[in-house]
C-alpha cells in the first residue's frame, strides 16, 4: 500500500439488505475514485460529522433515502489511488423511500453467491459478516 503522496480520509459504506440481496453500484467511468467499479455504495465523512450523520447524508445523496437505524458491521482499509480510505460499513435496517440511482451509473442487487461480482475484497469480507 502506498502512502507518500495520498491522503488519508474516512468514508462510510451503507449495505441495503432485501429479499436475500444486498444493494450494490456501478460507479461513473469519470469519477476520480474507483471509476467504474462494483461496490457497496457510500461516501466521504464531512469534518465535524460522525460516522452516522455521514451515513445518513450520503444515502439520501447517492440514493434518495432516509434511514435512521444504522448497525456498525466493520472498517478496512482501503488503497483508493490518489487517497487512503479507512472504510466504516454500516448495514441500514428499515430505510424509508423509493432507491434511486443519483450517482451511480446503476445500482443492482445482489446475493451472496455472486459477491465475485464486487471489485474489491473488502467489500465482500464486510457484506459475509453480516447476520441477517
Amino acid at each position: 500500500m502506498r502512502i507518500k503522496d495520498q491522503k488519508y480520509c474516512d468514508v462510510v459504506a451503507f449495505i441495503l439488505f432485501k429479499d436475500g440481496k444486498f444493494l450494490i453500484e456501478e460507479r461513473l467511468p469519470n469519477r476520480k475514485i474507483d471509476p467504474s467499479k462494483i461496490v457497496i455504495p457510500g461516501g466521504h465523512v464531512d469534518k465535524g460529522e460522525s460516522l452516522v450523520e455521514a451515513c445518513k447524508r450520503e444515502l439520501k445523496e447517492e440514493l434518495d433515502v432516509g434511514c435512521e437505524n444504522f448497525e456498525f458491521v466493520c472498517k478496512s482499509l482501503h488503497d483508493a489511488g490518489p487517497e487512503i480510505q479507512m472504510v466504516h460499513y454500516f448495514l441500514c435496517k428499515d430505510w424509508k423511500g423509493r432507491i434511486k440511482s443519483i450517482e451511480a451509473k446503476r445500482i443492482f442487487w445482489l446475493d451472496n453467491k455472486h459477491l465475485n461480482k464486487l471489485s474489491y475484497k473488502i467489500d465482500i469480507d464486510a457484506i459475509r459478516k453480516i447476520r441477517i
